[in-house]
């Protein structure tokens, strides 16, 4: 089963929630490039998980604690996770690993959960895994858990450059309250959408660059050989619109992995197997 990855054509922040959580105003895109989740039924009521990477803190064991209970599973799941969307870089891998794990367990065991009643256990998991049960091009708002299909999506061949170092979320978050500003990125985005641009805008691009030297060289060259690009989420992660693949690669050996991909229209029904 494969969990796609995304990327943010925008992101805003707009406020923050008591408990903490942040608001936020963005629109997410699904990419080519993706988690490979292979799930097998067995006999005895445990979650046995097998992965390429060492996993902490991992999501997919409290998923299925929680549904395997509320649900009266009798039996368990063997799942190998194959990871190639990189940790800490913005593209969402976890939480994209988290939803199509919660899909699976709804087919597999036969339990006729429709795609609302996923969101809404989705939300016991993490805010941002809603997006994900949705995929193609979608507005995104509150916590990450108010989701808007949008009619279009995008068609363009990119680029992902992706750093050696990644970053946490928390770190982006930290920074972001340090230095709060307002944006208007997803506006734009909508407003470049009527005349067929893609206008793209990342708070935490503008946070996090002007601290740290390497990813701003990363930037400056993007800028240099590229139509357009973004950092995605909090990043770590580029994507760009380029012709200049081979320049890139060349500017960024040693400092980051250049990779093609494109942009995906992904629908629940369509998550792949």
């Amino acid at each position: 089963m494969k969990a796609f990855a995304k990327v943010n054509l925008s992101l805003d922040i707009i406020g923050k929630y008591p408990d903490g959580y942040h608001e936020i105003v963005s629109v997410f895109h699904s990419i080519e490039l993706f988690d490979l989740l292979t799930l097998i039924p067995i006999g005895k009521k445990n979650l046995i998980l097998d992965s390429n990477i060492k996993i902490e803190n991992n999501i997919l064991q409290k998923i299925w604690d929680y549904i395997s209970s509320k649900y009266d599973i009798k039996s368990g799941l063997y799942v190998n996770l194959e990871k190639n969307i990189p940790l800490m870089s913005g593209l969402g891998g976890g939480s994209s690993d988290a939803s199509a794990f919660l899909y699976a367990i709804n087919l597999i065991f036969s339990l006729g959960l429709s795609r609302k009643d996923l969101v809404n256990l989705s939300i016991n998991f993490g805010s941002d895994m809603a997006y994900f049960l949705y995929g193609g091009m979608c507005l995104v708002e509150g916590r990450g858990e108010k989701v808007t299909k949008l009619k279009e999506y995008l068609k363009e061949k990119i680029i992902l450059v992706l750093p050696k170092k990644g970053i946490s979320t928390s770190f982006a978050y930290d920074l972001y309250d340090k230095n709060s500003k307002t944006t208007n990125y997803t506006e734009g985005f909508f407003e470049g959408r009527k005349s067929g641009f893609i206008k793209t805008g990342n708070i935490f691009e503008d946070l996090i660059l002007p601290l740290d030297p390497d990813l701003k060289k990363i930037k400056e060259v993007l800028n240099e050989n590229c139509e357009w690009n973004l950092m995605s989420g909090s990043g770590s992660a580029f994507y760009a619109k380029t012709k200049k693949i081979d320049t890139i690669r060349e500017k960024l050996s040693g400092k980051a992995l250049v990779i093609v991909s494109s942009f995906k229209p992904l629908e629940l029904e369509l998550i792949e197997f």
